[in-house]
């Protein structure tokens, strides 16, 4: 289920949900926005009942669901901060067997929100993960990913109204070239821009107040990592990583974009081996073609058999990272990008 298919859902919610997805923003305020229509303000402490990851077990999930409202038709029960990724098999199981009685108890209503570094829904839609595959045969998975950048600007427009004050559109480029992306930080900094503008007698926000009041954060795209693999930037290469896992990335998701690149590398190998122009590998492959030139370059005197021997290595952490935790998993990565730097970057 889409976003939008959720908002329109949010009209006639019923069973359970599955949030997951990359923006964990997202999550919050749409897990905030179902308790709006659940509860009715009556006895609210009983009819909206958390878990957390270090109280959650399927038996208390039980209990929680088939328990009837107070004084109330319907209740909400929300299942936060638990690690499906290290989540063992008859855990799972025995979980699943408790959201088959959803339909039993239709005064209660689901929320399960998977954070982004606690849950890996795997590669959608052909390759699910276990627990997404388990877990939606119950529930209605929700989709929460990053905003497009049309989207964002309307919703820091519309955030900033929220907070009484105007803000013009024209200036949503510029607030998310100073502060990122990331809708939890944009949130912060939109709170503080609107008080410092009420504070200085104004209802609106100038681009000077941008510069003047909010905290600079460093943004690097999907392809640094691998960018920086490519031009053998050793430093760059850990900076982005370490900025990746602060940052909760998921470690498949940096593992495949790995895969990936070595893959295509290897590709474009062979196919220069074969003679092919730049133009011919493109047409051939799909690659773009600025890439296919950047790997052109790559290639150029290195011995054909080190893009083997790192495809091999990343195959073997492949395997390992699948069969760990997510913390393993993270260690996975970092094992491979070391060894990849020892490869390419002496």
């Amino acid at each position: 289920m889409t976003e939008a298919e959720f908002r329109t859902e949010l009209k006639s919610l019923f069973g359970g949900y599955l949030l997951f997805g990359g923006e964990d923003y997202l999550k919050y305020t749409y897990s905030k926005e179902v308790a709006k229509r659940i509860l009715d303000g009556t006895f609210d402490e009983f009819n909206h009942i958390i878990l957390y990851g270090e109280d959650f077990t399927p038996q208390s999930l039980s209990v929680a669901i088939s328990a009837l409202p107070m004084m109330a038709e319907r209740k909400l029960v929300e299942v936060r901060c638990v690690d499906f990724n290290t989540m063992k098999k008859d855990t799972l199981s025995a979980l699943c067997d408790v959201l088959s009685t959803l339909d039993q108890n239709e005064h209660t209503v689901l929320i399960i929100r998977a954070d982004n570094d606690l849950f890996n829904a795997g590669r959608l839609p052909k390759s699910p993960s276990e627990p997404y595959r388990e877990l939606t045969k119950y529930i209605k998975p929700v989709e929460l990913e990053f905003p497009s950048a049309s989207r964002l600007k309307s919703w820091i427009v519309r955030h900033f109204s929220d907070n009484s004050v105007k803000f013009d559109e024209s200036l949503g480029e510029k607030l998310v070239e100073v502060c990122g992306h990331d809708m939890w930080a944009l949130s912060n900094e939109i709170d503080k821009l609107s008080a410092y503008a009420k504070e200085n007698g104004r209802d609106s926000v100038l681009a000077s107040d941008i510069e003047d009041v909010c905290c600079k954060t460093i943004e690097y795209d999907d392809f640094q990592l691998t960018n920086a693999l490519l031009d053998k930037n050793k430093k760059l290469v850990f900076e982005t990583l370490h900025r990746q896992k602060s940052s909760f990335e998921p470690p498949f998701s940096i593992l495949a974009s790995i895969v990936r690149m070595y893959s295509e590398l290897l590709l474009v190998e062979r196919l220069l081996k074969r003679g092919q122009t730049k133009q011919q590998i493109k047409d051939a492959t799909g690659i773009h073609e600025f890439k296919v030139g950047k790997y052109i370059r790559c290639i150029s005197g290195e011995n054909p058999k080190k893009f083997k021997r790192a495809l091999e290595l990343c195959s073997e952490a492949d395997v390992k990272s699948k069969s760990q935790s997510n913390l393993a998993s993270y260690v996975a990565v970092e094992r491979l990008v070391s060894t990849l730097c020892a490869l390419f970057c002496r």
